[in-house]
C-alpha cells in the first residue's frame, strides 16, 4: 500500500473516531525535496507530527530527528508503518 492511500484510510478513519480533529498532510514536493513528517495532526488540543511508512520502509535520520525536535517542543510524534494496528495509533492519539 502507498503512503498516500494509508493517509487516505488514517484521515477517514481519524475523522469518524474524532470529528473535532485537524489534519494535513504536508504535500510531496515536485522534483523530490524533504519533508520532515508526512502529517500535522491536533486532536484534543494536542499537536501531532506522524510519519506514515509504507512495507519494509523506516523513518530516514532526517525524519527521526524532525519528530523529535517536534516532541521537544511539546508536540506528540508517531511513525505509523504498514502493517501495524491503526486503532492502536487513533487509540494513542485520542486518550
Amino acid at each position: 500500500m502507498k503512503e498516500r492511500d494509508l493517509y487516505a484510510k488514517f484521515k477517514l478513519k481519524m475523522k469518524a473516531r474524532d470529528p473535532q480533529c485537524w489534519i494535513y498532510k504536508i504535500p510531496d514536493f515536485l522534483g523530490g525535496g524533504k519533508r520532515p513528517f508526512d502529517i500535522i495532526l491536533v486532536s484534543h488540543g494536542i499537536p501531532w507530527a506522524i510519519e506514515m511508512k509504507s512495507k519494509g520502509k523506516d523513518a530516514t535520520l532526517y525524519q527521526a530527528y524532525q519528530l523529535l525536535d517536534f516532541e521537544l517542543a511539546g508536540g506528540k510524534s508517531a511513525v505509523f508503518k504498514y502493517g501495524e494496528d491503526m486503532d492502536a495509533l487513533m487509540e494513542r492519539i485520542t486518550k
